[in-house]
């Protein structure tokens, strides 16, 4: 049995050592990532609302604080939950919309991948341009 747990140790040390990456890291900032669609523009519409106020109806609900919609995409609207358990860097992306908004500044939003024709999307990113 001594000489099984060598090998298996030595296998298990090089499986874990190698490097891991992302099945969907994108190769540069430029270059979005593949589970995310990308939307550009100026903001037309930032709404906060309280936690468990959800919008929209059927398919379409969704349970989320921050709503927006851009320019170039009037009829999608994307949202961000603000929850207790979200993360942190939920925060500082409303953060960073609403000065956007206020400063009328281009942004580029990534929102989650959804079925055709879906109108409410979850936002994954935000990048100033």
């Amino acid at each position: 049995m001594s000489k099984l747990i060598v090998p298996v140790l030595l296998l298990a040390t090089i499986m874990f050592s190698s490097s891991n990456t992302w099945a969907d890291k994108p190769p540069s900032l430029s270059v979005p990532d593949t589970h995310s669609i990308e939307v550009k523009g100026k903001l037309n519409l930032y709404r906060v609302q309280v936690q468990d106020m959800e919008f929209g109806r059927g398919e379409e609900l969704i349970d989320a604080e921050i709503l927006v919609t851009v320019d170039s995409a009037p009829d999608k609207v994307i949202t961000l939950r603000l929850h207790e358990d979200s993360p942190p860097v939920s925060t500082i992306m409303a953060n960073t919309l609403r000065d956007a908004y206020i400063n009328k500044k281009n942004v580029t939003l990534y929102y989650q991948i959804t079925p055709v024709n879906r109108k409410h999307v979850k936002l994954l990113m935000v990048q100033m341009d």
